[in-house]
């Protein structure tokens, strides 16, 4: 029984430990709004997993910044929409609305960025 109870608190605690929250998800997202805003590529693309990093690159981050600053404008307010298969947020722009999808990886790095 004690064993029983040593391994539920173990497993538990290591849930806990590696587990993204809303509130993860909330701050990587003001992140990322504020980082495109200010046209910083360079740190969008700091919060991505390496496996991200390979296949969206420092480039492709950049003509994705500066092509939707040019047809999008300013991002501004956010909401979560769902979080089927990452979570969707609705992101209210100057000109429009956006669906970003992202997901996080246990160290809190982007394994998901995608614009819908």
């Amino acid at each position: 029984m004690m064993k029983k109870v040593i391994y539920f608190s173990l497993f538990f605690c290591f849930h806990i430990g590696v587990s993204q929250t809303d509130v993860d998800y909330e701050s990587t997202m003001k992140t990322i709004i504020s980082s495109y805003n200010a046209n910083d590529a360079q740190k969008i693309f700091d919060q991505f997993s390496a496996d991200l990093q390979t296949t969206f690159t420092l480039d492709k981050v950049k003509e994705f910044v500066a092509k939707n600053m040019d047809s999008q404008g300013k991002f501004s307010e956010f909401d979560l929409m769902d979080q089927d298969e990452g979570y969707r947020y609705l992101v209210q722009s100057d000109s429009d609305s956006v669906i970003l999808v992202i997901a996080l990886s246990p160290d809190l790095k982007l394994t998901k960025f995608l614009m819908e």
